[in-house]
């Protein structure tokens, strides 16, 4: 569940202002407070509760179920830059490399167990390859993977993306897998990104259109997962409005699409909807006064 890239979604831990940025510093000029989510029922609820310390860092993130807490995502920094993210719950972390300015490696372990390990080759400031050494025992915490995701993208998004992974004709025998990520940058938006796996011919590839306002996500590295902070738009700095996703194997050539629809509040959006797989959500932002 946790090989999620579909559509940009693309997200994840990135460059906030170019070469002065460093990654894994999450410093957003108008900050998130809580996230509300409107399914295709036209159910609303509470998502998502944001806390920031002090000096301007998000300390922990509260993912709200049926209106009760289901888990919390902790951050801790050094020097304002994220090093470890914990679901004590689920006894599940991420901890963060560097080198410089630039993220070097994450390993992602679940109950003391390594389940993943990211490694990062950077370009004129900007990661254009990821390569993920996928091991079998990240089968575990299936559900913790599932919420930290949909929040981020809509959920009907993530289940797109599920779809997509699934696609991949690999051997279900092999405990461990390589997914590599090539992304292509436009005006620091992730303009286009290509995923192939271990074991396939099959690939999948997103192109991915913006606005010209503010993402309220750029800079932030919210999921255990990285390539979830890819799909997730985080290493971008405009919001996603459209994207078309190209899965090709032997069998042939399949296509999806999706778009999406925002209000802003002068610079930022107070509220995306997607449109999409003939159904429509709404996913509305508060931020701190």
């Amino acid at each position: 569940m946790k090989k999620i890239l579909s559509v940009l979604f693309i997200a994840c831990i990135a460059m906030l202002f170019a070469s002065c940025h460093k990654d894994g510093v999450y410093n957003p000029s108008k900050k998130i407070s809580k996230i509300y989510y409107t399914d295709d029922g036209g159910n609303k609820s509470l998502r998502q509760v944001w806390t920031w310390n002090k000096n301007n860092t998000l300390e922990k993130i509260d993912y709200y179920s049926g209106g009760t807490l289901s888990y919390t995502y902790n951050f801790t920094y050094e020097k304002k830059r994220l090093v470890r993210m914990n679901n004590y719950a689920a006894n599940s972390y991420a901890e963060y490399k560097y080198d410089n300015n630039g993220l070097k490696e994450v390993n992602v372990y679940s109950g003391g167990t390594l389940n993943d390990t990211y490694t990062f080759t950077h370009k004129n400031g900007k990661i254009v390859k990821i390569i993920d050494t996928y091991l079998d025992s990240k089968s575990a915490d299936q559900e913790f993977n599932k919420n930290s995701l949909q929040f981020v993208l809509p959920e009907e998004l993530y289940t797109a993306a599920v779809n997509a992974q699934k696609k991949f004709k690999v051997d279900e025998g092999k405990s461990t897998r390589v997914y590599t990520y090539e992304l292509t940058w436009e005006k620091g938006n992730i303009t286009k990104l290509t995923e192939t796996v271990s074991g396939s011919s099959a690939n999948i590839t997103y192109v991915i259109k913006y606005d010209n306002k503010k993402n309220p996500y750029y800079g932030a590295c919210l999921n255990r997962y990285y390539e979830d902070n890819v799909t997730g738009g985080y290493l971008c700095k405009n919001n996603v409005t459209s994207g078309e996703e190209t899965y090709v194997d032997e069998d042939g050539v399949e296509t999806d699409m999706f778009n999406y629809e925002y209000t802003y509040d002068g610079q930022y959006p107070i509220s995306r909807r997607y449109m999409g797989n003939n159904y429509t959500t709404l996913t509305e932002f508060e931020y701190t006064k």
